[in-house]
């Protein structure tokens, strides 16, 4: 979608380089490698990698509507994840499994919030005790 294709190339390339600078952050710090990244640089590469994942999500994007106009997956209705005022033939059924879906998301983060905490307290009870 984009004008020119060497866009895509640069892209390319820039992937490869963030792909590598973040590998350099599974060196152990204390490994004695020349090339072992500082622990200062560790949250650079971290949001380094979140770029390049953002940009790949952008070209996923990107693929996904390529493929949605040219026919393949095209739908007469969307539905909206809001209500419209419009009256479709959803049934209640389907509105009962979302309600159910969002109390097993709910109760999944809760568990993992839960777990998380324990392990910082266990993690600094430890500290306290050495």
């Amino acid at each position: 979608m984009f004008p020119n294709i060497h866009y895509y190339y640069v892209v390319i390339v820039a992937d490869l380089f963030l792909r590598m600078s973040w590998l350099t952050t599974l060196i152990p710090p204390n490994s004695g490698a020349n090339f072992a990244l500082p622990a200062y640089l560790s949250s650079v590469t971290m949001s380094l990698e979140l770029l390049r994942r953002t940009l790949w999500g952008f070209f996923r994007l990107e693929n996904e509507h390529r493929h949605s106009t040219e026919g393949f997956r095209r739908v007469d209705f969307v539905p909206l994840h809001f209500s419209t005022g419009h009256n479709h033939k959803y049934d209640t059924k389907k509105a009962a499994m979302e309600t159910r879906v969002i109390i097993e998301i709910s109760v999944f983060v809760v568990a993992v919030i839960a777990v998380c905490i324990s392990s910082v307290i266990s993690a600094q009870s430890a500290a306290q005790s050495k």
